[in-house]
């Protein structure tokens, strides 16, 4: 069974779901705590390149670092040479959910991170029906169900097959990355929770919206959200139509997506590989150009 965790976020380090995950996973596990000094939501998996120069501090609650979630994981690898079992990255202040959001979060792109340089990761993120998309005010306790799944997730993992059988650490489900999305403690889902396979939800719409413009599709807004009000000065904005579903509660998803396992309270997980190829049993195939068929010689 793995004992060595690395616990990362991209809420930043005084992040109450990083302290929740933390005290928890502590149990049973050795974790290291090494996060961004700051809020990093929304980065992706960027790294700080070039002239950029990356610091870190070690603090009551782990090692503080002035970067992104991706540049957590690289210090830790290079900078305090730590060798973990697994990574995990969160517990996020709200869901991470859909295809398009993959490339989007710091929460996943430090998962991905650490895959690149061959840790396995878990990616957790926190999602409250009765909050969304990110409850206003959370508490430790808020994060209980998340920790359990964790960790059960982390005991169902395997050694590898090395020689002498202590190869890196498998994933289940045959995966590089577990994007898990988990219920709040409160969400009466959580008290006998459903585990889901699922895939990232690929429905998604860019809408454009403007000063002094209705926002589209008002009808059905939950109550208490205000899709038409401007949170910019100036200028145009680029909202995704993704959510405004997700917070109704109506989602147009097959049975098996991640966005529909949330809306029903369930455990999302989606098993990732951090290649993202498909050509499968094709790679290495030489592909002829279709335009140099096209004037080649008779």
């Amino acid at each position: 069974m793995p004992t060595e965790i690395l616990l990362t976020n991209d809420d930043g380090i005084d992040a109450v779901g990083l302290r929740a995950l933390a005290d928890a996973l502590s149990r049973d596990y050795d974790v290291t705590v090494v996060a961004p000094a700051t809020n990093q939501s929304g980065v992706g998996g960027a790294r700080s390149w070039w002239e950029t120069t990356v610091d870190y501090t070690e603090t009551d609650r782990g090692y503080a670092v002035e970067g992104t979630p991706a540049d957590c994981v690289a210090v830790a690898d290079v900078a305090l040479e730590l060798d973990p079992d697994v990574v995990v990255s969160g517990c996020n202040h709200g869901p991470n959910i859909g295809a398009h959001i993959l490339g989007q979060s710091g929460t996943v792109g430090a998962a991905m991170e650490a895959s690149f340089l061959g840790t396995p990761a878990v990616a957790v993120s926190l999602y409250d029906r009765g909050n969304l998309p990110v409850p206003p005010t959370l508490d430790n306790g808020d994060f209980a169900l998340a920790g359990e799944v964790v960790a059960d997730l982390i005991d169902r993992a395997e050694a590898g097959s090395g020689g002498d059988g202590e190869g890196a650490l498998e994933l289940p489900f045959g995966a590089d990355v577990l994007n898990v999305n988990v219920p709040a403690a409160d969400d009466e889902a959580a008290a006998n929770p459903t585990y889901r396979l699922t895939e990232p939800a690929r429905g998604f719409d860019v809408i454009e919206f403007r000063p002094g413009e209705e926002g589209p599709d008002e009808e059905n807004v939950p109550e208490g959200w205000e899709f038409g009000e401007r949170r910019g000065e100036m200028g145009m904005e680029l909202r995704d139509r993704f959510w405004r579903e997700f917070l109704r509660g109506d989602v147009p998803d097959d049975p098996g997506s991640d966005r529909r396992a949330a809306v029903e309270g369930e455990v999302s997980i989606s098993p990732l590989s951090s290649s993202r190829s498909v050509a499968g049993e094709k790679a290495g195939e030489l592909v002829e150009s279709a335009r140099g068929a096209e004037t080649g010689a008779d």
